[in-house]
C-alpha cells in the first residue's frame, strides 16, 4: 500500500566522498525508492545527529564500514509511513515511526526505506524531534545496562553523564533502582542531578579513584573513552564488577594499526578480568533492533526516560553542517536534532 502523494524523485542531502562535512555534503535530486519485502517507506520529519554520523562522513570508520557514494547520511530518523512492502503487517500508511537506520542512513532525505526489524511506533505524546533523538542513543544506553547487569540496588557510575548516551543511561539506571553517580563537568551538575543521579562527581575537579575508594561500584558505564577511564574504574569497582564502555582508547581514524591495538587491548583486559573476582571489561557495539527500541519506548511511555534536546536545526544542508560541527566540538548536553 502506498500514499498517493509520494513523488518519484526528491531533494536529498548526499555525501560524494570522505572528508569534512562542509566539503563533501551537497544536495541532489535522487529517486524515491519503493519499499521491498519487509521494508517500510518513511517520509522523514526529523533526524538526530550522533558522533557516528561525522565519524562516518569523514571516513574514520571506513575500515569497518565502507560507504558507496553517493550516500545520504544520518541514521536516527522519525517520520510518517508512506508505503509498506510485501509481507509487512505491523505498519500502515500514516503511522508515526522512528528508527536507527543503522547501515543505510537516509535521515537527510525526504523519503527513506527502513527494514521493519529496525522500526518502532513513536510513543504517544512524543513529537518527531523527540522521537528522532531516541533510537541510537537510547538503544546504546539500554545495551550498556543490560551488559552491565544493572538491577535494583546496583551502584553505578556513568562517565559522560550529560552526553547523548550518558544522560539516557543515568535515567535508565535510576529507573532500574540503582544508586547512580553521574560523572560530568561541574557546569552540568544540576542537569545530571535532574535526571535522577544520586550524586554528582565533577570530572574537572577530581577523578573517580580520589572521590571513591575500592569496591565503591558494581558497574562503571563509560561514554567518554580513553585509557584513563579504565584505569580509574579498576580502582573503584568491586571484585567481579563491570566496566562497560561505548568508546575506544583512541579517537580519530580507525587504521589497521589502531584496529590491531584495539583487539589486543580488549583481549588483554578481558583476560585480566577472568575469574569471578576479576574486573570485567565489556565493550559495547550496538546492534539496533525493533525489540530493543520497543524497550526504550516503554521506558519513555512510563515516564522514566526523556531525551533532552539541547538544540534543534532545520533539516537542510546548512542545518546539517552546523549540527555536525556542534556535535564534533564535543560539548553537547543531551542531543542535537534536525527537523522539518
Amino acid at each position: 500500500m502506498t500514499s498517493d502523494s509520494v513523488p518519484s524523485t526528491q531533494q536529498a542531502i548526499v555525501q560524494h566522498r570522505y572528508g569534512a562535512a562542509r566539503d563533501v555534503l551537497g544536495t541532489a535530486e535522487t529517486p524515491v525508492r519503493a519499499p521491498g519485502p519487509e521494508e517500510v517507506q518513511v517520509q522523514v520529519r526529523a533526524a538526530g545527529v550522533n558522533p557516528i554520523d561525522w565519524q562516518m562522513i569523514e571516513g574514520n570508520r571506513r575500515l569497518i564500514s565502507r560507504r558507496r557514494f553517493p550516500f545520504t547520511p544520518l541514521f536516527d530518523l522519525a517520520g510518517v509511513v508512506t508505503a509498506v512492502g510485501e509481507g509487512v503487517t505491523g505498519f500502515r500508511v500514516g503511522d508515526r515511526v522512528h528508527a536507527d537506520n543503522e547501515i543505510d542512513g537516509g535521515g537527510g532525505a525526504e523519503y527513506v526505506t527502513v527494514r521493519t526489524g529496525l522500526l518502532a511506533p513513536v510513543p504517544d505524546g512524543l513529537d518527531f524531534a523527540a522521537a528522532a533523538a531516541l533510537p541510537l542513543a537510547g538503544q546504546t544506553a539500554l545495551t550498556c545496562l543490560d551488559r552491565g547487569g544493572v538491577t535494583a540496588g546496583s551502584r553505578v557510575a556513568v562517565i559522560g553523564a550529560s552526553g547523548g548516551v550518558g544522560h539516557l543511561a543515568v535515567q535508565m539506571a535510576h529507573a532500574a533502582g540503582a544508586y547512580v553517580v553521574g560523572v560530568a563537568s561541574g557546569r552540568n551538575g544540576d542537569f545530571v542531578r535532574s535526571l535522577g543521579a544520586d550524586e554528582i562527581m565533577d570530572r574537572t575537579e577530581t577523578v573517580l579513584s580520589s572521590a571513591y575508594g575500592a569496591d565503591a561500584f558494581d558497574v562503571v558505564i563509560d561514554c567518554v573513552g580513553g585509557r584513563d577511564q579504565w584505569v580509574q574504574a579498576r580502582r573503584v569497582l568491586r571484585p567481579g564488577g563491570r566496566f562497560v564502555t561505548i568508546a575506544r582508547d583512541e579517537d580519530g581514524e580507525v587504521t589497521v594499526a589502531s584496529a590491531a591495538r584495539l583487539v589486543t587491548t580488549i583481549t588483554a583486559r578481558r583476560l585480566r578480568g577472568a575469574g569471578t573476582r576479576g574486573t570485567k571489561y565489556v565493550p559495547v557495539f550496538l546492534k539496533s533492533s525493533a525489540p530493543l527500541l520497543h524497550r526504550v519506548n516503554t521506558l519513555t511511555t512510563e515516564g522514566h526516560v526523556r531525551a533532552h534536546i539541547s538544540r534543534t536545526f532545520p533539516l537542510t544542508l546548512g542545518g546539517v553542517n552546523t549540527a555536525i560541527e556542534e556535535s564534533r566540538a564535543g560539548r553537547v548536553i543531551g542531543k542535537l536534532v534536525l527537523q522539518r
